[in-house]
């Protein structure tokens, strides 16, 4: 290969660390990942590499690119759980007693342990690719909400998905926004609000949609639900709205699974606690904005109570209220204003 160009990357940004020595990646692997059984590229075939790394509360991403195949497997045993997309060239996993190809058309998703060796095939256009991990820890609390802490490793869930069915895209639209807010003005890291909403709908979504071994006990936790219950519910949401509430969180503290607390509010408020709690979170920025004694952009106001995405943001305030939150913010300093002349 005579020369080697960074393809698009799948998370949309470009990596910003590289090197021509595959110890220097290592190198610089050995103090973001776990442990690794590596399988080195052919040294004669020469090695170019491009990565980077951004890390969150319960979440991290690496996305890299290179310019050799090489192969790896997992050397540790902490129940991380990993999404791995491809934006160019190929790899062959084995996870579990099971081998599969991955293309750019389908994600992987895996248990850390499970898996066996990951194998990178470069083509023409060299790899590229990112692979999103979620905390031992923080996949292990949702289990015990959703599953009675059964290990992540006993789910054996399925290894990919379909990027162009509903769900796959819905994963990568999440992924994404996890990365993108993790970079750039770090607004994920601004808002630990909107980064733990965020790292849960993921993983809610996987352990609810991606079919493995405890699927069928979802059904069974359809207890019935008293509108007192759900006003509990809604109650604490307004009590603990300045901590980054979890839909496990609240559920916990109404003493109801979260999947009983989701067709509670289905049944009682026609919507799902998520959203309520959105409805709530923008309440408080209506309110906060709303106040002549504000002196925040509205940019922090909505970092505050957990909004990340400007844009999203904009158009969730303007359907709920009316107005563009900065036509609030205006009103209400035109009104301290008015107040302060003689």
């Amino acid at each position: 290969m005579t020369s080697y160009d960074l393809p698009k990357d799948p998370l949309r940004e470009t990596p910003v660390v590289q090197g021509s020595n595959f110890e220097d990646l290592l190198a610089y692997y050995r103090s973001r990942l776990l442990p690794l059984k590596i399988t080195p590229p052919n040294p004669r075939a020469g090695f170019r590499w491009w990565s980077d790394f951004a890390a969150g509360a319960g979440v991290s991403v690496v996305r890299a690119a290179y310019s050799s195949s090489w192969s790896y497997g997992s050397d540790n045993d902490t129940e991380n759980l990993n999404l791995c997309f491809l934006n160019a060239g190929g790899s062959e996993l084995t996870i579990g007693s099971r081998t599969f190809e991955q293309t750019t058309s389908r994600l992987a998703i895996y248990a850390q342990p499970m898996l066996r060796r990951q194998a990178v095939f470069v083509r023409n256009e060299g790899l590229t690719g990112a692979t999103m991990r979620f905390d031992a820890g923080t996949v292990a609390r949702l289990l015990v909400d959703m599953f009675d802490g059964a290990p992540l490793t006993s789910l054996n869930l399925t290894p990919t998905i379909d990027l162009s069915s509903h769900l796959g895209r819905t994963l990568q639209s999440i992924a994404c926004a996890l990365a993108s807010g993790m970079r750039d003005e770090q607004l994920l890291l601004r808002s630990p609000k909107a980064m733990t909403l965020l790292t849960e709908a993921a993983l809610r979504l996987i352990l609810e949609e991606v079919p493995h071994r405890l699927s069928a006990k979802l059904e069974q936790q359809n207890g019935a639900v008293a509108p007192q219950q759900i006003k509990q519910a809604i109650d604490y949401m307004r009590a603990n709205l300045h901590l980054p509430l979890t839909i496990s969180d609240i559920a916990a503290a109404v003493g109801i699974s979260s999947r009983s607390l989701q067709l509670g509010f289905r049944k009682h408020c026609e919507t799902s606690p998520a959203y309520y709690l959105r409805g709530v979170r923008l309440d408080a920025v209506h309110s906060e904005l709303s106040s002549p004694g504000n002196t925040l952009p509205v940019s922090e106001v909505a970092l505050k109570w957990g909004f990340a995405h400007m844009g999203r943001f904009a158009a969730q305030y303007r359907r709920t209220f009316g107005v563009a939150p900065s036509e609030t913010a205006r009103r209400a300093g035109s009104s301290h204003v008015l107040r302060r002349q003689p």
